[in-house]
């Protein structure tokens, strides 16, 4: 992948659970990726072994080392080799004996996150799940034949409701969408759509739902955090609110695999079913547009396809705030 500038962000590789106790293979903007755990912390490696090139995800850990599965070098969580079992025990390892590149790596949201070069910004925001007052639960994770920006700008898309999600997040009885305004902040971009949402007798998802006022208030508060962090809120009256919080971690510049959490502060001991299925059916519905999307990678010269000035205003100004911060868009 040729964008550089994303080596510089934190992206998240792994869900903890997924981790578990041996090492991961993962990737990463084209890079192989071995994430692993030493007494209790995290490590992140280039997945290969230095000495024959074998992935050290085929490995194990052992006494909070690292062990290559062709030849038994153990990598200490710094990537230097502690020890390899072909030398004698009084035989000095050689310098470059170490891991061909060792990356940061954070744990936080029940996230892996690495970042491959010096970070250019702290991991993003996403205050509502942690914050106890909130139900939060991990949706999903997903790979998508698409890439992350294309996925997080149809994320921030509400002119497609009336067409994609007919009867669950608008109808396409009154597909306008007023002017509204964009405000960025930073490495934020945030903005608020009001929309015609579907009636109750029109409403194809659970009764719950409606009835909640979470998809029938044609309302959406838009977040996102540069490169692609975003959360669609659903804001309802006395100080409700349920939110869709997404992060995209571009495996390569045409596929990429995002990690979901739904939130709400009401409703707190109601089953998650209802929210969950009626968010996979969103999820699912918009996939099959999105990975259909050509080109895969988002243009960010604006020349390359045509945007309307009102509705479009939010997917615009993400995708000049993509270019700020140095992003190229599709090799054409």
């Amino acid at each position: 992948m040729s964008d550089s500038i994303l080596r510089h962000y934190w992206h998240p590789v792994a869900t903890a659970d997924e981790l578990g106790d041996g090492p991961l293979g993962v990737s990463l903007l084209d890079e192989r990726i071995v994430v692993w755990r030493s007494r209790g912390a995290v490590a992140a490696f280039r997945d290969l072994c230095i000495h024959r090139g074998t992935p050290l995800s085929l490995g194990r850990i052992e006494d909070g080392n690292l062990i290559c599965a062709y030849h038994g070098w153990a990598y200490a969580p710094e990537g230097a080799c502690v020890r390899i079992p072909s030398l004698a025990p009084e035989s000095v390892i050689p310098r470059k004996a170490r891991a061909t590149a060792v990356y940061r790596v954070a744990e936080r949201y029940g996230l892996v996150w690495v970042c491959l070069a010096e970070p250019r910004a702290a991991l993003p925001e996403l205050p509502e799940l942690e914050d106890p007052t909130y139900r939060t639960f991990f949706h999903c994770a997903e790979t998508w034949d698409t890439s992350a920006a294309r996925m997080i700008e149809n994320f921030i898309d509400t002119s497609h409701f009336p067409f994609v999600h007919t009867g669950i997040n608008a109808t396409p009885d009154d597909a306008r969408l007023p002017d509204f305004p964009v405000t960025c902040r930073g490495d934020e971009l945030l903005f608020e759509t009001r929309f015609a949402a579907p009636t109750l007798a029109q409403f194809r998802g659970p009764a719950v739902l409606a009835a909640s006022g979470a998809y029938t208030e044609g309302r959406r508060q838009y977040r996102v955090v540069l490169p692609f962090t975003a959360q669609a809120i659903r804001p309802m009256p006395e100080g409700r609110r349920q939110l869709a919080s997404v992060v995209a971690t571009p495996l390569s510049a045409r596929c990429m695999r995002y990690y979901a959490f739904s939130s709400r502060n009401f409703a707190l001991d109601h089953p998650d079913d209802e929210w969950r299925t009626m968010t996979q059916l969103i999820f699912d519905q918009d996939r099959v547009i999105v990975e259909r999307q050509r080109p895969e990678e988002l243009p960010l010269d604006l020349s390359e396809e045509l945007h309307l000035k009102g509705p479009d205003a939010g997917t615009l100004q993400y995708r000049r705030m993509l270019a700020q911060i140095g992003l190229s868009g599709p090799e054409l």
